[in-house]
């Protein structure tokens, strides 16, 4: 038996996404176009979450057959690597740089907080990925230090791509003198305005 992310799980979370929409745009005052960003990367956390936690297999012979290698397979040694890690690691970095990307159109945030926030999101991700497999009783995603590591670098470095890709944007605006539209002055005030996360 397998338990993916379709039916009930994205069932739910389409329903929490309503709920956020409804509570940022009421309670909170925010713009259709902070809306759409902010449902852009709620899809974004959604694959990260599809990606590194399902499908979660629940077979009782799978169970007894390999047993729980929880901690036995864990590593909780830092740059602990070999040669066959490398790709994994480079799929960590790649994960999460849409994440120190696209934080900023939604919350004000600088160096300091992305690095923190990068660091939590791995460190989520793999507690998650540890809780579900005492649960179960096995795994195959194991839980491993240098994937926090590696979530934080891809953070830290789409923050960096999301500096120069502002840097270009406003040079841009400036030598074409181009007038801005809703769309074009919330992306060039992005600095500058409170996000979610200030408040």
């Amino acid at each position: 038996m397998l338990i993916d992310f379709d039916g009930s799980i994205l069932i739910g979370a389409v329903l929490l996404w309503g709920f956020l929409i409804v509570l940022l745009k009421w309670k909170f005052k925010k713009t259709n176009l902070y809306l759409i960003f902010f449902s852009l990367f709620y899809i974004y956390l959604c694959n990260v979450l599809n990606y590194t936690q399902f499908p979660i297999i629940l077979d009782p012979e799978m169970k007894k057959e390999i047993r729980q290698n929880v901690w036995r397979d864990a590593n909780f040694i830092p740059f602990n690597l070999h040669k066959e890690d490398m790709k994994t690691s480079l799929l960590n970095i790649l994960l999460t740089i849409p994440f120190g990307f696209g934080i900023p159109f939604i919350a004000k945030v600088n160096c300091k907080r992305i690095a923190l926030l990068g660091v939590l999101l791995g460190i989520c991700l793999e507690c998650l990925q540890l809780i579900i497999a005492l649960i179960v009783g096995f795994t195959f995603k194991y839980v491993d230090m240098n994937d926090v590591l590696f979530n934080f670098s891809g953070a830290i470095l789409g923050y960096g791509l999301f500096q120069a890709f502002m840097i270009l944007f406003k040079a841009w605006i400036h030598k074409g003198n181009i007038k801005l539209n809703p769309f074009l002055k919330y992306i060039y005030e992005i600095n500058e305005n409170e996000r979610f996360l200030s408040r």
